[in-house]
C-alpha cells in the first residue's frame, strides 16, 4: 500500500503484529518461512533495528527448475541464527522486537525475488522483485492445504477493532 509518511511509496513487506496490537507480541518468537542459508544477520540500528535475511531454493513452474528467493525479517530483539547456517522450515531465528524502541513491536517481513540486493528504506515508487508475503505464503501452502485469505479475515477484523 502507498504510505502517505514516506512520500506515497509502497511498503515493500508487511508489518505482522499480534492480534492484542501494541507491543503485545514483544519477544515472541520468529520461525524461518522455509528451508535455508542464513545469508546476514545484522544490527543496523534506527528504523531497520537488528535483521535477519534467509535463501531459499523455490521450485519454478518448470519441472526440475529452481530460482532464489530471500527473505527478510526486521526489527528484531534477539537474533538466533547466524550466517552461513542452515536453518529448516518452522525453526526459531529470533525474536521480534520493536527496532530499539523505534516503533511499537511488530515483525516488517519481506520476501524479494533473488537475494543479495541492497537493504533499502523499506519502501519504493515500485514494487518490482518484491512478493506479498501474505499472498505468497498462502500460494504456498494452499497446494497442500487448500488455503486462501478469506480464512484470516476474522482474525483481520478483531485486529483492526477499536
Amino acid at each position: 500500500m502507498e504510505n502517505p509518511k514516506f512520500g506515497y511509496r509502497f511498503h515493500l513487506g508487511e508489518d505482522w503484529n499480534y492480534i492484542g496490537g501494541g507491543d503485545s507480541d514483544f519477544g515472541s518468537p520468529i520461525y524461518s518461512i522455509a528451508n535455508g542459508i542464513v545469508s546476514l544477520t545484522a544490527d543496523y540500528g534506527g528504523g531497520w533495528g537488528k535483521i535477519v535475511r534467509i535463501v531459499h531454493k523455490h521450485p519454478s513452474p518448470e519441472k526440475g527448475q529452481f530460482f532464489f528467493i530471500e527473505s527478510l525479517y526486521a526489527h528484531l530483539y534477539t537474533i538466533e541464527v547466524e550466517p552461513g547456517q542452515m536453518v529448516r522450515k518452522g525453526e526459531w531465528i529470533g525474536t521480534i522486537g520493536d527496532a530499539g524502541g523505534s516503533y511499537p513491536s511488530h515483525l516488517h517481513f519481506e520476501i524479494r525475488a533473488g537475494f543479495g540486493s541492497a537493504l533499502g528504506g523499506g519502501y519504493s515508487f515500485g514494487t518490482d522483485g518484491f512478493f506479498s508475503p501474505t499472498k505468497f505464503l498462502i500460494a504456498q501452502v494452499s497446494k497442500e492445504k487448500l488455503m486462501n485469505e478469506d480464512q484470516f479475515a476474522p482474525a483481520l477484523e478483531k485486529s483492526l477493532a477499536p
